[in-house]
């Protein structure tokens, strides 16, 4: 067998998101192989203490971390530009399969994907976004990126040699330009083959968002519903997790709320557990067109927890869960969200039996070791 060597680029990493739990999970089988992989982190905004080394068995390094486009900063923008060019042109190997792999093209990477092409690399991109419907208020300089995100939409079918897809619409949109070696893997989920099955709920009836706060994500929704609930069964609490700019704006609003509890950022080893004894989570994604391109990660986490899971009817969603395997709602329809936390509530050995079946449909779909091994397929086809 040829020797396969991977470089990936990802923002953030190795600071837990979804996109880097995405890399960890699909890149699986590809450790278990023993392919060689190193991942590149280029102008993150937050500095960490170790911007070099090994996380998960795989090997990373952070540029540029901390700098702007400001005057001040363009030499050292200049620096991190032939850092990454140097390490493509270094980490290729003659006799190897060498393989890039990367979101989509954009003002910020497409040099050095551009340049890794030129090299002989093979290009993979991952696309779990259409940025052509995004309307979330970001920088003018975020919004240029995302502009030419879409712009460079046909150039990434031009320079693939194979595009991966997070959904059906995005799927049918690569189709749409002329993409031919598009694959779909969805999201992906760690299953745990020893959950006990819940047989109450908790003293304090436990309900969970996760995710950053962005427009997409139905907060207010949540938010609002859950107060009204709050009302009639006091012994409830709301917890929202994740961190950012729009969570602090959140945090403010409901300072006084002590049944609204943000947590901020949690580390994997605290996340996991604590979703864990969640009574409820929700998914509760708009009916905006960004939201229906993509697919929520969150979702597959949920899942696979065995816990109820509330899920608007938005992009995949009903592909993959029926009102068996989770409480199906409407998008933006508050009192659907309030009369299913009641229905819940009032019916738990129900409630149970679809968090369980919902269970099942996430080791069917989204089990990390079948979605790594689809991804370990199109790399060794290339």
């Amino acid at each position: 067998m040829t020797k396969i060597k991977l470089l990936a680029f990802n923002r953030g990493y190795p600071i837990e998101s979804a996109i880097v739990k995405r890399i960890h999970h699909l890149f699986e089988e590809l450790l278990n192989n023993d392919i060689q992989i190193k991942v590149i982190s280029i102008r993150d905004n937050e500095k960490i203490k170790k911007e070099e080394g090994v996380h998960k068995g795989i090997k990373y390094v952070r540029i540029g971390s901390g700098l702007s486009y400001k005057i001040g900063h363009l030499h050292l923008n200049f620096i991190g530009l032939l850092r990454v060019l140097f390490i493509i042109f270094s980490f290729k190997e003659k006799k190897a399969k060498n393989v890039l792999y990367t979101g989509g093209m954009n003002i910020e990477n497409f040099i050095f994907i551009l340049f890794a092409k030129l090299m002989g690399y093979k290009i993979i991109f991952d696309i779990v976004e259409d940025f052509t419907s995004f309307t979330d208020e970001v920088k003018l300089i975020s919004k240029f990126k995302f502009w030419t995100t879409v712009k460079f939409t046909r150039l990434n079918v031009l320079v693939s040699n194979s595009i991966i897809v997070i959904s059906t619409f995005l799927f049918q949109k690569y189709k749409n330009i002329n993409a031919t070696n598009i694959t779909l893997i969805p999201i992906t989920a760690k299953i745990q083959s020893n959950l006990k099955k819940k047989t109450s709920f908790n003293k304090i009836f436990t309900i969970i968002y996760v995710g950053t706060f962005a427009g997409k994500d139905g907060v207010d929704f949540i938010i609002d519903g859950f107060i009204k609930f709050n009302k009639i069964i006091t012994d409830s609490k709301l917890y929202l997790i994740g961190s950012g700019i729009r969570q602090q704006k959140y945090k403010k609003k409901y300072v006084a709320n002590r049944n609204i509890e943000f947590t901020g950022f949690i580390p994997d080893e605290e996340y996991y557990p604590f979703i864990q004894k969640a009574d409820v989570l929700c998914m509760c994604r708009n009916n905006s067109e960004f939201a229906n391109a993509g697919f929520p990660f969150k979702l597959g986490e949920y899942l696979a927890t065995g816990n109820p899971v509330i899920a608007t009817r938005v992009s995949d969603v009903e592909v993959y869960l029926s009102p068996e395997s989770a409480y199906l709602i409407e998008p933006e329809k508050e009192q659907q969200f309030i009369d299913t936390l009641f229905s819940i509530r009032n019916n738990p050995t129900e409630a149970f039996c679809v968090g369980l079946n919902g269970l099942n449909i996430c080791a069917k779909y989204f089990d990390i070791k079948k979605n790594s091994q689809l991804f370990l397929d199109v790399v060794t086809r290339l």
